[in-house]
This record gives structure tokens, C-alpha cells and sequence, in this order.
């Protein structure tokens, strides 16, 4: 199961392209040389490059063609796949001349521009990689009017029903002014040598017959790890291939290497009784996790017993020859058909995209891959395409329950469907259990069920899996998606409309009345106290404020029930000496359906929002100080600001506010875990104060 990502940094620059392996920790620059992915794979080809007249340069991939304009200083980028048209334009601030093609295979080209001085390489997954030797100021001009979008820094994705282009940027915190629902939605000034990506989507085109015929049982056990035979003959009728994930009960040392846990021999029953069913069966590994040769390898666990929770990972790829090295030995000595990744390097572009390509390599264009990718790349809904159409399986959606009934979360980020192409599916391994509208939103989008192995002894679920789910896995279905995919497509340019117009008036102060629920704490409020065991009498009112006394990491709030169509709230807050982060002084609306907004201060001097999940940090303040926090929203638009004054703000973060809905919502106070739940982080920290001076809520 993924879990919960702690991020960790690069180390360091790695070694030199001459050398024939990509480096541990790849980078944008590094990928740029022709040495690496010189071949296609799966299907993904260059079918064409050449320069024409006028000194026009064209290059066809399988998914896209890009075409370099010299006179108009302009590349245009064309899907070409499902329906082909121009998507998005790169102009540069002035003519450019002596385009030439250096090099064509069916894996790459790689162009020159002479002035100004880049190097362009275009590879057969429609992923365009530029780099300049000079500074030079990129402007990228949409062609289609966005129907959603998701950003992580400088790097960007835009999407429609038929589909969608990303930007991607060495420079990850350039400042690139970027607006989806503006002409020009990006533009770079990029120093020499810096590298920016344009990924035309989708890459390569989806598999329907496979998309109906492949189904996967899953199985995950804190016990046992290698089912008995009969078990595993019992799930032949609910799929065709068996994922292995039980990571701490299948290995041994789960996070440094992989030998199983009970013998090469039982791994190897497990392999002959799956294969004489006519299945095939993948296993678990993770990149995330693999902390060998790591600084956190001192961290590894590997026992359930006296669990207090998973060790963090490596988001950035250092790992990646170590890991290369234990994959392979995993698919040569116990010949699984595939490998189950449990989390990526979600803090890198160019990791993520090196890891889909190098673990193809090793899997073979036969093998299967699956990617439990629920925080793909930075904060989720955020993702590269061009990475993800190397996979076969991607699953994402664990935990978010609350973003099941929000068509966008499930059409572009669960699906992706006309993004990346391959086989998307909804990771509901929590509460929601397949019942009949989740069925029909999750096949509408085009999305697919892993078969949980826990379902299957629930009769009561197995016939809505096969009622409400397996029994549309047919032709029709195609019919079906592509006729409501259609039907909304006629409605993007208005719908980008009305989102450009709430986006504008996000940008300007709110035109609220008066709160409809206000508290300047001149006394303790009539609410739930909702305080750790941790904590002893942590609430107290003096001097017109809330004062919270209590230790660092754990919880200590007050909620209070709403009955109100919030559009936002305020606080003001100081962190005095309590040493919390996520468990700092805060204020959260927190609805029923699980969906949430929670805005705060951090003892390291950051700011802090917690959104439905996503965590943005930021801003800067002295924790001595009061400062005041705002969160509002429209229809499916938010922003979170901040001021030290409660007059003036300045905007911290935009945020996807879909499911920020209903009548009733809880509004909590205090210190406020990021998840708005009850629970202390395993290492409490040392006690200290806090003080929230008032809260307001507003409604729409």
C-alpha cells in the first residue's frame, strides 16, 4: 500500500554521461544525451525527421508532431492521436535560424538551433526536451481550452476530454507566471543549460482489448503472504493475474533487498500454481522504500512487530542502480511475469521518467508493470504522462476517498484516459468498497478495478463486482465512454470560462457580509474537546485568546458543528513556543464526506495548508508573531492567503476546492493535525503554547 510520502533531497550530482548506465539521480540535463533511451519501447517510436523548405523542421512521433518554424521563431506541438490537432505553441522572443537535424532513429532526433544556441531532442513517447546554451525567455501559448489542470512548481498539466500537454522544468521554482485559462499559460526564462519539457498526451494509444480482458486480484496480508493453493485456484474466476504485495510478509528486509521471506521454494510453489492456472502473477518492489545505500537505510523495517508506522523514502532517485540491480535479480531468479512498484521518485521529473524506462528495460516489453502511484509527482492530482505510458497498471486513489464523487480527480487523474493511455484504476483498499454508483462513475471515466482478495469472501460484493462492474467490461463500453467524453468536450470552452471568470474574482478581495459563525474567544467556547491522552487541561482563555498548552506532535482542538454553505473562513493565530508543524496552531472545516480545508502555522517558521489531502508549505513569518490566514473558494477554484495585519493579504497557494460541499461541516480549533484527526505523531516532542485570537466562518 502507498503511504503517506516524506520526501527526501537529492545528494548528490552524479557521475558523467560517458558512462554507459544512466547516473543514481538523473536529472533533466543528464537525459538530454543521446547515449540514454536510444531505442523505442512499447511502440513508441520517431517515425520521421527532416528539415523542408523555408528550413522547417518536422519531427513525428507516434503521438504527436512537432514542427519548428524559424521565421515565426515558433514550435507548434500536434496531437495526433484520437484527434489530431494543434495543441500548444513555443515561441521564442525572436526569429530563430539554422535549424538542422543532427541525428534520427526510431527511438530519438536530436536537432540543433544555431541562434540562438539549443539542443533539441524529441523521443518517441511525443516527449520534446529543449536546451538552451544561452539564456533564452520562452513563451507557451495553449491551443485548447483547458478542462483541467494540475501544477507542481514550474512544471504544469493541462487537459482536456481528447487530450492534454505538460511543461516541465529543470528550474522547478521559476517564477513562469503561469495561468491555464490565460492565452500565453507559461513563460520561462530559462538560464543557459537549463532544460524545459513539452509532453504531448496522449503518447501512445489505449489497449480497449486489453482494458476488458485483464483483470487483477490483489492480495495484501499482515500475516501471510504466500496463500495456500486452494486459495489461490479460488480467486481463477475474478482475473488473470495475481498481484503479490504483502511487502514486510513476502521479503526479507523489504526496504534493502528482496529474498523471500519463506524460501525460494515456497515462492516458487506460489509461481507453478498460478502458472499451471494459466495466470501470471507480479510481485511487489518499490522504489520509494528501497533505502539501501541510502541515508535512511538505518530506518529499513522489517517486522510488524511493534509497528508504529512506515519509514520514510527516497523521492528523487539516488537509489536507482542499487534498486536496478535488486529488480533484476528479482525477475531472473524468481521469475515473477511482472513487478508492483509502491510509490516512484515523486519529488523528480527526471527520475520518474528515467525510473518507467530503465524498469521497462528490465521487465521486457512483455513483463508487466504496475505503478501504485497516489502521489505520482509532487502533490496529487499532479503526474508525467510520458512516464506513466511505460506502465501498464496505475494505481491511484488511496485514501482520497473524499475525491471519489469529483469527476476530474477520478477522469484525469485516476483514468487518464487520452493522457497516458495505459490502464488506470482506482485504489478503493480502504473504506469505500465497490457499490453500485462507485462502479458507474469509475467505468464512466474509463477507469478499472483491481479484484481486493479480501472481497471475495463477501458475497454481497462480489455481485456488485460482477453486476455492476464486470458485466459492462464489453465493446459497448467503448461506445459508451467515447459518446459522454464527447458530450463534455462540447461544453470545455464554456466550462474554461466560467473557471477563468472565478479565478479572476479569487484575485480580488472577497465581497463577504458578515460571518455567519464568529468566535473571539472571551470565553472557552460551548464545543467538543477533542484533546490526546498526552495532553492534560490544555485549554485556557485569557487576555481575549485561546491559549493551548500541550506537547508539540500532539492534538488538542475544540470542533464545533456548523450548519452553513461555507465559502471560506479566518483566523488569526501565533505559535509562540510550541514546536508543532503538522500538528501546529491551526483552524479546519472538515465536511462529511471526508473532504477538508485546514490552514495553519508551522515552528519552523512556514505556513501551512492541508486541502482533501494536499499539503502546501511555504511563506515565511516569525513564530513570535500574530499572523491572520484566509481560506476561500468558489465552485471548483480556491486560494489560501495570508497577513499580518487582516487587511492586507498576499496569496499563498491555489487549490482544487471540488467537494467542498454540503449543508453541515465542522469547524475545528487548535492544534489541529493536517488530517483533522484524532491522532498523535509517534514522537509527541516537548510541551508548549499556542493562542488563536478569533475565527469566522462565511457562506456562499
Amino acid at each position: 500500500m502507498m503511504k503517506l510520502m516524506c520526501l527526501v533531497p537529492m545528494l548528490l550530482a552524479v557521475a558523467s554521461l560517458a558512462r554507459s548506465a544512466p547516473p543514481a539521480a538523473p536529472t533533466f540535463q543528464e537525459l538530454m544525451d543521446p547515449a540514454l533511451f536510444p531505442d523505442p519501447q512499447r511502440g513508441m517510436k520517431v517515425e520521421g525527421a527532416a528539415v523542408g523548405p523555408g528550413g522547417v523542421a518536422h519531427v513525428q512521433a507516434l503521438g504527436a508532431t512537432v514542427a519548428i518554424t524559424p521565421s515565426r521563431g515558433e514550435i507548434v506541438f500536434h496531437q495526433r492521436i484520437g484527434h489530431p490537432r494543434p495543441m500548444a505553441v513555443l515561441r521564442f522572443a525572436q526569429p530563430i535560424t539554422g535549424v538542422r537535424v543532427v541525428k534520427a532513429t526510431a527511438g530519438y532526433a536530436l536537432l540543433a538551433i544555431a541562434q540562438p544556441k539549443v539542443t533539441i531532442r524529441v523521443n518517441g513517447d511525443s516527449l520534446f526536451m529543449l536546451q538552451p546554451h544561452e539564456p533564452v525567455t520562452l513563451k507557451v501559448d495553449r491551443e485548447i481550452d483547458p478542462a483541467w489542470h494540475a501544477s507542481y512548481g514550474s512544471n504544469h498539466l493541462l487537459a482536456d476530454e481528447w487530450g492534454a500537454f505538460g511543461l516541465y522544468c529543470s528550474e522547478r521554482e521559476a517564477a513562469d507566471q503561469f495561468d491555464p485559462y490565460a492565452g500565453t499559460v507559461a513563460t520561462y526564462s530559462l538560464p543557459a543549460e537549463a532544460v524545459l519539457w513539452v509532453g504531448v498526451c496522449p503518447p501512445k494509444p489505449y489497449d480497449w482489448e486489453r482494458s476488458l480482458r485483464d483483470n487483477v486480484v490483489w492480495h495484501w496480508s499482515n500475516t501471510l503472504a504466500y496463500p495456500p493453493d486452494d486459495v489461490l485456484r479460488s480467486w481463477k474466476p475474478y482475473g488473470n493475474t495475481v498481484l503479490l504485495q504483502s511487502e514486510v510478509m513476502l521479503w526479507k528486509d523489504w526496504n534493502l533487498d528482496f529474498v523471500p521471506r519463506l524460501g525460494v521454494e515456497e515462492l516458487a510453489r506460489v509461481r507453478q500454481t498460478i502458472h499451471d492456472l494459466g495466470m501470471r502473477f507480479i510481485v511487489y518492489t518499490s522504489p520509494f522504500y528501497f533505502l539501501k545505500g541510502t541515508p535512511l537505510e538505518g530506518q529499513a523495517l522489517n517486522s510488524f512487530e511493534g509497528f508504529k508506522g512506515w519509514p520514510p523514502g527516497c523521492g528523487t532517485g539516488e537509489n536507482m542502480e542499487l534498486l536496478m540491480a535488486a529488480i533484476t535479480k528479482v525477475m531472473r531468479e524468481y521469475q515473477p511475469d511482472g513487478l508492483y512498484f509502491d510509490g516512484q521518485y515523486g519529488d523528480s521529473p527526471a527520475a520518474l521518467y528515467a525510473l518507467a524506462r530503465r524498469a521497462r528495460q528490465v521487465i521486457g516489453e512483455a513483463g508487466i508493470l504496475e505503478w501504485h502511484s497516489t502521489w505520482a509527482l509532487g502533490p496529487p492530482p499532479f503526474s508525467l504522462p510520458q512516464a506513466d505510458a511505460y506502465v501498464d497498471f496505475i494505481l491511484r486513489g488511496e485514501g482520497q476517498d473524499q475525491k471519489y464523487t469529483d469527476y476530474d480527480y477520478l477522469r484525469f487523474f485516476v483514468s487518464g484516459y487520452n493522457v497516458h493511455n495505459s490502464i488506470g484504476v482506482i485504489c478503493n483498499n480502504g473504506s469505500s468498497v465497490p457499490a453500485p454508483k462507485l462502479c458507474e462513475d469509475v467505468l464512466r471515466v474509463n477507469g478499472r478495478f483491481h479484484a481486493i482478495a479480501g472481497w471475495l469472501d463477501r458475497p454481497e460484493l462480489v455481485e456488485v463486482l460482477e453486476r455492476d462492474y464486470r458485466a459492462h467490461l464489453t465493446p459497448q463500453l467503448r461506445e459508451t465512454v467515447e459518446r459522454e467524453i464527447d458530450a463534455r468536450q462540447a461544453e470545455v470552452a464554456k466550462r474554461a470560462e466560467e473557471a477563468r471568470a472565478e479565478r479572476e474574482a479569487l484575485r480580488k478581495p472577497p465581497s463577504w457580509g458578515e460571518p455567519v459563525f464568529a468566535e473571539e474567544f472571551a470565553t472557552l467556547p460551548q464545543a467538543d474537546q477533542v484533546v490526546s491522552p498526552q495532553n492534560d487541561n490544555p485549554f485556557s482563555v485569557a487576555d481575549g485568546s485561546l491559549h493551548i498548552r500541550g506537547r508539540a506532535h500532539t492534538y488538542a482542538f475544540l470542533r464545533i458543528p456548523l450548519k452553513v454553505r461555507a465559502s471560506g473562513f479566518v483566523v488569526r493565530l501565533r505559535q509562540d513556543t510550541d514546536d508543532g508543524m503538522s500538528w501546529g496552531p491551526a483552524a479546519m472545516l472538515r465536511w462529511g464526506n471526508g473532504a477538508g480545508v485546514r490552514i495553519g502555522a508551522r515552528s519552523d517558521g512556514k505556513l501551512q495548508s492541508d486541502v482533501s489531502g494536499n499539503q502546501q508549505l511555504g511563506g515565511e513569518y516569525r513564530p513570535s508573531d500574530w499572523v491572520w490566514l484566509r481560506a476561500r473558494w468558489g465552485k471548483s477554484q480556491g486560494v489560501v492567503e495570508w497577513s499580518n495585519d487582516g487587511a492586507d493579504y498576499h496569496h499563498l497557494w491555489s487549490f482544487d476546492a471540488s467537494g467542498l460541499s454540503g449543508e453541515t461541516v465542522d469547524l475545528l480549533v487548535g492544534k489541529v493535525p493536517y488530517n483533522g484527526q484524532p491522532q498523535d505523531y509517534i514522537d509527541p516532542g516537548a510541551v508548549g503554547e499556542c493562542e488563536l485570537d478569533c475565527v469566522g466562518v462565511y457562506a456562499r
